[in-house]
């Protein structure tokens, strides 16, 4: 039985062929132009679905066509009724419908408005995969353990399997990552990768969770009536609550509570031989399925500990940072204290990625400019965004908690909480998923204190109420017994 689809790429995307709509110059890659795009198409015409407007832009990619439509069955092509685009934006939208990496720049990826950046051709596969829902695909010339769910297939497993098959034949340099920087995140036009770039990285990933939870949403969804692709796409990347109940900044946490690894592990290698056996290219000749299966289940516990115990940390790029002043003093790690504050001004937190970057970069100037410092104090901020800033980092040295700063990284929380906690779920941030993430990366020891920065300093730091919840936490320490135990003060 032959699995090669011959796909008629012209017919399919005739609809996009004729110039109606208005000119798009020099677009910037935001999700928010994406979504300017998919509404004009609702608009006019209001009877199409989800499905149309999903079904449609798949049809826009140029690789790997056969593996999505043997995944989504014949119904995966455009349907004629679709309005067509202007030139300017069927060209802008075949760009971000296509992944590919130019090391160093990576294409075919949009900044969305939470600061993180996702494969647009992923989270649209998600989609389109929901609401065409298959989980018991199997072929019977496809090696693999399990039937594939074609939601897995086209979201994550197929691009997480190649990637850990290219990182063991060591055609990539890493298995995972990495994140990037935007040329600029008011008018984004170039992504550049912070390092080698995987055939995981993560807009890839992103995208591939995104696209996962949107189709496990959609796949349960009662209708019809259907809600339109833009308004589930402005609900799940907006500022406020919608409708549907998820974000994307949750997107890691939600994820994990979907997913159980050992059948992620099994859809990750049943995803790959099914790519290898209609490519037909033999990636996978010196790979024998315990090779396979070993180097799969490694791969998918490095994801696992990426993706899912570690935060997202949105880098000094995204936030615009000055450039550090003079040269930094490295830590010697692993470190034996966690340094909690507040940042008292700004003294609201902040809930959107525009205005924690803002507070951000407030902050640094204060600090540069007023105190004369190196950089931005803090090595980490937490927003009530969902997200943790980096500042001075992982491995430079802060000015945070003085006489401290070589021993402990300094956490801060943006807002005044004298009278008030944070968010719950920006403490549980920290509390939880930060330090679990920094003992297992060994940037600070398996029994690590936590102390106030009012215990080394004269000062309210962090804050009256959130002193005293940081006392409740296991971690936390007292001088005296952090004395005892390690000896660093």
């Amino acid at each position: 039985m032959s699995v090669h689809v011959q796909i008629q790429c012209c017919s399919l995307l005739l609809w996009w062929l004729y110039p109606v709509l208005g000119s798009v110059r020099a677009p910037d890659y935001h999700l928010d132009n994406v979504l300017s795009i998919i509404e004009e198409l609702e608009g006019l015409a209001p009877a199409l679905t989800i499905l149309d407007v999903a079904t449609g832009l798949g049809g826009l990619r140029t690789s790997d066509q056969d593996y999505r439509h043997l995944l989504l069955g014949d119904g995966s092509a455009p349907p004629a009724s679709l309005p067509p685009l202007s030139e300017d934006q069927l060209s802008f939208m075949r760009d971000v419908m296509n992944h590919r990496a130019s090391p160093p720049a990576e294409r075919g990826v949009v900044l969305t408005p939470d600061g993180t950046t996702i494969a647009l051709a992923n989270l649209m596969a998600g989609i389109e995969a929901g609401l065409r829902r298959k989980k018991d695909c199997s072929w019977p010339d496809v090696a693999g353990d399990a039937p594939i769910d074609n939601l897995y297939a086209l979201t994550l497993a197929k691009d997480l399997g190649l990637a850990i098959v290219a990182h063991h034949s060591n055609s990539s340099q890493v298995l995972l990552g990495p994140n990037g920087c935007w040329d600029n995140v008011i008018s984004p036009q170039v992504f550049t990768g912070l390092g080698p770039l995987s055939l995981a990285t993560d807009a890839v990933m992103n995208g591939g969770m995104d696209g996962f939870i949107l189709g496990h949403l959609l796949t349960q969804f009662q209708g019809p009536p259907l809600p339109k692709l833009s308004a589930v796409l402005r609900d799940y990347y907006g500022e406020t609550q919608g409708q549907i109940g998820l974000k994307a900044n949750a997107r890691r946490k939600n994820f994990q509570s979907k997913v159980d690894l050992n059948s992620f592990t099994n859809q990750v290698i049943s995803a790959v031989y099914l790519y290898d056996y209609i490519r037909n290219d033999s990636i996978l000749q010196h790979l024998n399925d315990s090779i396979l299966r070993r180097i799969s289940e490694q791969g998918v516990k490095q994801f696992h500990h990426h993706y899912l115990e570690c935060p997202a940390i949105i880098p000094r790029c995204l936030w615009a940072a000055r450039p550090y002043k003079g040269s930094p003093v490295m830590l010697a790690l692993p470190l034996h204290f966690v340094y909690i504050h507040h940042t008292y001004v700004p003294s609201q937190p902040c809930t959107t990625f525009r205005h924690c970057a803002a507070n951000m970069r407030s902050m640094q100037r204060f600090h540069q400019d007023v105190r004369q410092w190196d950089d931005i104090g803090y090595n980490f901020v937490a927003g009530s965004d969902g997200y943790i800033y980096e500042g001075r980092g992982w491995f430079w040295q802060g000015a945070h908690t003085k006489g401290q700063n070589s021993r402990g990284y300094g956490v801060s929380f943006i807002g005044n909480y004298t009278t008030e906690l944070p968010d719950q779920a920006a403490m549980e941030l920290v509390k939880e998923t930060f330090m679990r993430c920094a003992v297992a990366n060994n940037r600070i020891v398996s029994d690590y204190a936590v102390q106030g920065h009012r215990q080394h300093r004269p000062t309210l730091c962090p804050g009256e109420r959130l002193f005293n919840e940081i006392k409740t936490w296991e971690a936390f320490r007292e001088v005296e017994q952090a004395n005892g135990t390690t000896g660093e003060l």
